[in-house]
């Protein structure tokens, strides 16, 4: 049932989804529907929290930072493009984008889940390259900032909005590793090769 409702939000937004079509696309009576969910706007509440704890779950894979920190700062930025590009992730966007505004609490709640959720766990990655020397950070929020939105450029957007396909690996890898090489222009310990 929550797939079938998943299924259909995603394709028609809320307004254009009646609980009826949800029996009918899960295979249930109307009735086993609204006893589970007494409107539709309850319904879809939990098919947005549902979508945000698997966003939540995404974040977990991403890739931990380590020494090589350009190159690990390139993977930990292709997999957090990709998971971004995934369709059930730009669904939830698309969705959110349309309704969000009448229900609060439900965009909070998938802001917590994804975007703040991200830019705190980059944020927590940047400080540790940064304690342990590999960075210069005075505003640790920022960066993170910075480096998500360098990562995305309009790609993201784009892709949600249709206007483009998704970019194949090797212009996905150009954008990310060009974004950390600015990051790390603004933000790597100098190198001592010119020191005597």
């Amino acid at each position: 049932m929550m797939d079938a409702a998943a299924s259909l939000f995603f394709r028609h937004g809320l307004e254009g989804v009646t609980m009826e079509a949800v029996a009918r696309e899960a295979g249930v009576s109307k009735v086993t529907v609204y006893g589970h969910f007494v409107t539709k706007e309850a319904l879809f509440g939990s098919v947005i929290r549902r979508e945000t704890t698997i966003i939540r779950r995404g974040l977990d894979k991403l890739p931990d930072t380590h020494r090589a920190v350009r190159q690990s700062l390139i993977e930990v930025g292709l997999s957090l493009v990709r998971f971004l590009l995934e369709p059930h992730v730009l669904a939830v966007e698309r969705v959110m984008t349309a309704q969000g505004e009448q229900y609060p609490e439900l965009l909070r709640a998938y802001f917590e889940a994804g975007p703040w959720a991200t830019k705190q766990w980059l944020q927590e990655k940047l400080e540790g390259l940064a304690n342990s020397g590999h960075l210069t950070l005075t505003a640790p929020q920022s960066a993170a900032d910075q480096l998500c939105s360098m990562w995305q450029g309009t790609l993201v957007t784009e892709v949600r909005m249709g206007v483009r396909q998704p970019p194949c690996d090797e212009e996905l890898h150009r954008q990310i590793s060009s974004a950390v090489d600015v990051f790390l222009a603004a933000y790597g310990k100098p190198r001592r090769d010119n020191v005597h």
